[in-house]
């Protein structure tokens, strides 16, 4: 048997190990490949890097499950950063019942780093039950919807929110969105019917569909899966506001380096193939 009948027959479970180190290797030991940042990106960027100490307070929305976190959890985190960096105020809020715990855990992170306080600098609403009446709602009257933070506490209590009212007192919404409810709900109510200022960042399979509203002014910028999340980390760290580990950017080195690898193999299979029939051929 010649290298080229090799070639076409590689063990698949050789190949799964090979791969599977290859994906395995980044995520212990960063490479570092270069992230291209994209202007959708950039333009969610620029409108929270605007904004200051005496801007009114960002709203995110963690809009997403255990399942999306891979692409969406680091863009919350890098937004949370650039925000407390920036000493922008962050109201945090969900639209599903499973995104608490998730807010949660970035809570316990991000905030320490900055030497940020609850009530002062960030503020937590919790999960509330009716997507259509949440969100108009909150173009009235946010009290009206969320009486209590997540924890019980009073609104008024909140120093950051004595004086928030409704849309009108938020810089900019960004939500973090991997399907309904989510990014479509916010457009419709919070940015159409109120002008909300909107951002939003969704699951790759997703990003095509907003698209045309990044075009179109209504949202002002779009971080698409984990690339978009890879890109807004490199941002804040390009900018100086946090030497923190890159999530995302680990995790598109490992799928980099995966798809090269993938693709490496492909052309040797192929190589083999076809040498191997061209020489069958000549022995016919």
């Amino acid at each position: 048997m010649n290298i080229f009948q090799l070639l076409t027959k590689i063990p698949r479970q050789i190949i799964f190990l090979v791969v599977a180190i290859a994906i395995a290797i980044p995520m212990i030991v960063p490479i570092g490949m270069p992230v291209n940042v994209m202007p959708k990106s950039e333009k969610l960027f620029k409108a929270i890097d605007e904004l200051g100490p005496q801007s009114k307070p960002v709203l995110v929305s963690v809009d997403f499950d255990p399942q999306s976190m891979p692409e969406l959890y680091p863009m919350l985190l890098a937004i949370m950063r650039h925000c407390f960096a920036r000493d922008v105020k962050v109201i945090l809020m969900n639209l599903w019942p499973q995104g608490p715990g998730l807010a949660e855990m970035a809570v316990s992170i991000v905030p320490a780093e900055f030497n940020k306080e609850y009530s002062k600098d960030y503020a937590f609403l919790g999960y509330k039950f009716g997507v259509s009446a949440v969100l108009l709602g909150m173009g009235e009257s946010i009290r009206g919807v969320f009486p209590t933070d997540y924890y019980g506490t009073p609104l008024d209590s909140i120093e950051m929110l004595s004086h928030i009212n409704n849309y009108e007192d938020l810089s900019l919404v960004v939500t973090l969105s991997t399907g309904d409810p989510g990014w479509r709900q916010w457009l419709l109510y919070a940015q159409s019917r109120y002008g909300a200022k909107l951002g939003v960042g969704v699951t790759a399979v997703s990003a095509a569909d907003v698209y045309p509203y990044v075009e179109t002014g209504q949202v002002i910028g779009l971080l698409a899966g984990m690339k978009g999340a890879s890109e807004y980390e490199v941002m804040v760290q390009r900018s100086g506001y946090s030497d923190e580990r890159r999530i995302a950017v680990q995790g598109m080195d490992a799928q980099s380096l995966g798809h090269l690898l993938i693709m490496i193999l492909i052309v040797l299979g192929n190589i083999g193939y076809f040498f191997s029939r061209r020489r069958s051929r000549r022995q016919k």
